[in-house]
């Protein structure tokens, strides 16, 4: 009886001890999950110059005032964490997308030259439309812009 008491005992403590690596291991920091940095907010830079930005509390200022026909210079987005430091994920499985709304409006237009993270865009017709910038991740969105205004108007003429 005590021998079987002690077997007891010791495959109790060697369940409880399996059961204690597994739970610590799932908890690692070093989990696919855990790898990359989490945006907070955006910044849109074109020729070095912040031109749009969402900040980590929320606060977006800036949006665009386009012509007909006209084309952005390259524009680069930047991510923002939680202490505003600017990344870009450099993982393959991360791209930007882009959603116009309404649409017809304006395009969203990417050049492989100008990398995963550079854009334009370009003016169709005149009306106000809404671009939400995304953080695509394996075919789903991790993080998307607030709705940043493109105003696309035909310039006046003189009188």
């Amino acid at each position: 009886m005590k021998k079987s008491f002690i077997q007891a005992a010791k495959t109790a403590l060697y369940l409880l001890l399996v059961t204690g690596m597994f739970a610590a291991c799932s908890n690692s920091t070093g989990s696919d999950d855990d790898d990359h940095q989490d945006p907070e907010g955006f910044r849109l830079k074109l020729n070095g110059q912040t031109v749009v930005e969402q900040l980590p509390n929320g606060t977006l200022t800036g949006e665009f005032e386009m012509t007909p026909g006209e084309e952005t210079a390259l524009i680069t987005i930047f991510f923002l964490d939680d202490d505003g430091d600017e990344f870009q994920p450099d993982e393959p499985e991360f791209s930007l997308g882009a959603v116009f709304d309404p649409t017809g409006i304006a395009e969203f237009e990417q050049h492989a030259a100008d990398g995963t993270w550079g854009f334009h865009i370009h003016a169709e017709s005149e009306g106000i439309t809404n671009l939400t910038l995304q953080l695509m991740h394996n075919g789903h969105s991790d993080f998307d812009t607030q709705e940043i205004h493109v105003h696309v108007e035909a310039p006046q003429q003189p009188r």
